[in-house]
């Protein structure tokens, strides 16, 4: 029996990351091994729960020592967990783990992580020395290799694969129905937005004014999805209230894959999150990504899809354009997700060839 633990930003009511878990959870059981799985979670109750698998509070030291003495492997990720943008105390917490980790000989893998960005010197000169004793690396990006190696991470095996989400199975499960039961009219193509508040940066005037155009010239119906929930219902409300036309906001907290279900649905999205627009490539629906961090446009590019540009600056001359260009080339826009999603799915499931490596090490 082989025990794993793993680390992450696990139990906060963030789909992206929730989905990310549940990737991982999936592909181990796929290896077909005994495994007792192991997360830290701010929410072990949810986390057990939503996973079927054990689950500590992340902040229990004493627990979380004793969890990882007894641990063969500790799993670092997905997402961008070593980074200071959030905090330098995020930062230190994942390290910590891993430092631990090290401490007690155990193996350890960074699971198909987004690295950066790290701007402090110090916190760059931790990361560089912790992250050097790893035993596996496997990321989710090119640019996330870079700024490893601009770090002088070397000595660990290190793979650029894809997303863990990109493993998923897309289940339908009524959520045609679901829409419809919170108020959500069929009648015409839906239009997603999913935006978060970052930094006091002002776009809500900005997107009601594309979505009246898509409205407008579209005949479509827009609807805010809040994908982090407490964080995100205020700006979805707040711009769909500074709209001329009649959207609807899809007021509910959804678990991942409920959103990847309703993503689904959509005939195209506008997204600043950045695993919205993994989910919209899982069910190969159109989208324009709006970047307010180097992921999303790396991400963007990767998929070939489209770009709104940077946050800070977004001219709604543009977007209207970007938008109209997927609505006048949109069955090509389908295709080319389609192969895309093939590509990045193989590449997804190198992260647990990977861990079986090690575990058979």
């Amino acid at each position: 029996m082989i025990n794993i633990v793993i680390s992450g930003y696990i139990g906060y009511s963030n789909c992206g990351d929730d989905a990310i878990l549940s990737a991982i959870c999936e592909g181990i059981r796929e290896l077909n091994i005994e495994a007792n799985i192991t997360a830290l979670s701010k929410n072990p109750v949810i986390t057990m729960k939503d996973n079927n698998i054990k689950s500590i509070y992340r902040f229990d030291w004493k627990e979380v020592n004793r969890t990882i003495k007894s641990a063969d492997i500790i799993i670092s990720g997905g997402g961008s967990l070593l980074q200071d943008t959030t905090s330098t105390r995020s930062l230190l917490y994942y390290l910590g783990i891993i430092k631990l980790a090290k401490l007690y000989k155990k193996k350890v893998m960074l699971y198909a992580n987004g690295i950066g960005p790290i701007y402090k010197k110090l916190n760059r000169l931790m990361t560089k020395y912790i992250v050097n004793k790893v035993d596996i690396i496997t990321l989710r990006d090119e640019l996330s290799k870079k700024d490893l190696e601009s770090m002088k991470v070397t000595k660990p095996r290190i793979h650029v694969t894809a997303d863990p989400v990109f493993s998923m199975n897309v289940k339908d499960n009524g959520y045609r129905k679901l829409l419809s039961d919170n108020g959500i009219p069929l009648d015409k193509p839906l239009v997603g937005i999913l935006f978060r508040e970052w930094k006091n940066i002002r776009y809500e005037e900005v997107i009601a004014e594309v979505c009246d155009e898509l409205v407008e010239k579209k005949d479509v119906n827009i609807v805010f999805i809040p994908m982090e929930y407490k964080e995100d219902i205020g700006i979805s409300k707040h711009i769909s209230n500074n709209m001329k036309n009649k959207s609807y906001v899809l007021d509910k907290d959804l678990d991942s894959s409920s959103i990847i279900g309703v993503i689904g649905e959509m005939h195209m999205i506008l997204s600043m999150r950045l695993h919205a627009l993994l989910f919209a490539a899982l069910s190969s629906v159109p989208m324009v990504g709006f970047v307010y961090d180097p992921k999303v446009s790396c991400y963007l590019e990767l998929m070939d899809m489209p770009s709104a540009g940077d946050v800070k600056e977004l001219d709604i001359t543009s977007i209207n354009n970007i938008v109209n260009d997927v609505y006048n080339n949109y069955d090509d826009y389908v295709k080319k997700l389609n192969e895309i999603k093939v590509k990045m799915k193989k590449k997804s499931q190198m992260n647990n060839k990977y861990l079986l490596d090690l575990i058979n090490e």
